[in-house]
């Protein structure tokens, strides 16, 4: 935290009242002094006292500064600008030592002094009301820091950082509408100035609305998240929130998964559990095979108590996979002559696990177009996750755009765009 400097003008009188008291009779004014612009004066005296102040602040030595300043402030019959200088370098003093009460103390004597005679830059005003507030802040006085923070902004403020201690002390201090209002406003400014909003910002909606118990709200907060920083611990929140949802279709617990995969999101070893039994149980054993290896990739399969368990799994669905590649030509055939396309749908898919994506893509488009009696929305939903891991991102594009529907599946759609997008 910066020191408030003494401006020019009023240096050189304190200057000038130093060179006069070495002289052991009255002297001129120091050169520099005579071609300052007229100002108040100093009594010698104390002039010294604050000089020496002055110079104890500038080598950080705050206790003696404060000492040099209380024999200062005892000098009779001060002249307003005397009290302004007494003010200005106390208030020095407790934000270098982080002295929220005496800060705001001195700051107000400050700012009344000087509305007498004007002697402040009001630049350096708005830096004091700024460097209060992080005391505030740092104190954890946080209704404070906001106020001090809003009224350096008021007096024209515009840094990043006095923006960024004021949304954060509302929101510490419990106020979140204030906060979340806050945010929402520079968000949506960067939005006008075609710029990615902040991200403290939107971390900040998105706890803020969480606190309202705004659950749309923080959704939103988070996909903006991701869209504008993509990191695995955002694509986490917005898939648990996937799995908050009372209405989540059981039919979709297994894209949910394979969103997760994708997106890196899958945390613990249960994850991993789970995603490789609802994809074997689907008949999905390549699909499983891969997630399994991926686990042991990352820590979290075939370690540990769990190894014997695991190895016995993996060798499982090794097992299963191979006799779904002896099987698949068989189980194509068998599939087209199915009265509807649902088997068609599941062994492309299967096929796209075991990286036969274009036979796989080319089975499930014939499913769909075969006809699917119950949600055939979802079954466009996995040609375009199969467009995903093909390679194909364009089509994938494409093929999203046709998917629509309640109980998740919009989100998905959403979330899988948000994945696949350049950043």
């Amino acid at each position: 935290m910066r020191t408030f400097p003494l401006n020019a003008v009023l240096a050189t009188v304190l200057l000038a009242g130093a060179g006069a008291m070495a002289q052991t009779t009255a002297a001129p004014a120091p050169a520099a002094a005579a071609s300052a612009p007229a100002g108040p004066s100093v009594r010698p005296e104390l002039g010294k006292q604050l000089i020496d102040a002055q110079n104890l602040l500038n080598d950080k030595k705050y206790p003696e500064a404060r000492a040099k300043l209380k024999l200062a402030d005892a000098f009779a019959d001060k002249t307003p600008y005397e009290n302004y200088l007494v003010a200005l370098l106390s208030l020095n003093v407790a934000v270098n030592e982080d002295d929220a009460p005496n800060s705001a103390k001195y700051m107000e004597q400050m700012l009344s002094l000087n509305a007498i005679g004007q002697w402040a830059k009001p630049a350096d005003i708005i830096t004091a009301l700024q460097n209060v507030g992080v005391v505030h802040y740092r104190s954890k006085d946080y209704a404070q820091a906001a106020s001090w923070m809003e009224r350096n902004l008021k007096e024209g403020g515009n840094s990043t950082a006095a923006k960024n201690v004021r949304i954060q002390a509302y929101a510490m201090a419990g106020n979140y509408p204030r906060a979340t209002e806050l945010a929402e406003e520079e968000i949506a400014l960067a939005k006008k100035e075609d710029r990615a909003p902040a991200q403290p910002y939107l971390e900040l909606l998105a706890q803020a609305r969480s606190q309202l118990k705004d659950a749309a709200g923080a959704t939103r907060a988070v996909e903006l998240l991701v869209t504008y920083y993509p990191r695995k611990e955002y694509s986490q929140s917005l898939i648990n929130r996937l799995w908050t949802r009372p209405d989540l279709s059981p039919a979709l617990h297994l894209d949910v998964f394979r969103l997760a995969f994708f997106t890196g999101a899958l945390a613990e070893t249960n994850d991993y559990q789970e995603y490789i039994d609802f994809a074997q149980r689907g008949g999905f054993s390549a699909e499983a095979l891969t997630a399994y290896d991926k686990g042991v990739e990352v820590g979290l399969m075939g370690a540990g108590a769990n190894l014997e368990a695991h190895k016995k799994l993996r060798a499982k669905l090794a097992a299963e996979a191979e006799q779904d590649k002896k099987t698949a030509a068989a189980d194509s055939a068998n599939a087209l002559k199915k009265p509807n396309g649902v088997a068609m749908v599941n062994v492309g898919f299967n096929l796209v696990g075991q990286g036969q994506f274009d036979k796989g893509i080319e089975l499930i488009e014939k499913g769909i177009a075969k006809g699917l009696p119950k949600r055939p929305e979802d079954a466009r939903l996995r040609l375009a996750v199969a467009h995903v891991l093909a390679g194909q991102t364009d089509k994938a594009k494409q093929t999203f755009a046709t998917v629509s529907g309640p109980s998740g599946l919009d989100d998905l759609v959403r979330y899988w765009l948000l994945a696949i997008r350049k950043p």
